[in-house]
């Protein structure tokens, strides 16, 4: 929904959103675990239109169970060949299903001790 009709790039816009079995709910109202799965899908059906070359998720697999984790690691897999996906997360089945793998250990002063990589099921 535009906040402004008469004028859409002048104002913001309101996502109205009907989940599987559920009533039209705007998204604010949506739990942590919705918002985030209502998000992706948006992203995720703009990107098979019009495929973006790069896209940096921080932490969008935080607030959902672990079966929907699989299935957005799953649809980065599916959708990887065409764009280039960098994520933050801290999920298992997204870990599992990187190719690159980059971590970062920070001392208790807050500086770095070092990272790893696994490169193609690979890991140094």
């Amino acid at each position: 929904m535009l906040e402004t009709k008469e004028d859409p790039f002048a104002g913001g816009m309101t996502f109205a959103v009907q989940t599987r079995d559920k009533k039209v709910h705007l998204l604010s109202s949506l739990s942590g675990g919705e918002k985030s799965l209502t998000t992706l899908a948006f992203i995720f059906s703009i990107q098979r239109y019009i495929p973006a070359p790069f896209y940096a998720f921080d932490e969008v697999d935080m607030s959902l169970d672990g079966s929907n984790v699989e299935r957005i690691s799953s649809m980065v897999t599916e959708l990887a060949p065409n764009s280039q996906f960098v994520i933050v997360s801290l999920r298992k089945p997204m870990i599992d299903a990187a190719q690159r793998i980059m971590g970062v250990t920070l001392r208790a002063d807050k500086s770095t001790l070092g990272y790893r990589v696994k490169a193609h099921g690979t890991s140094s």
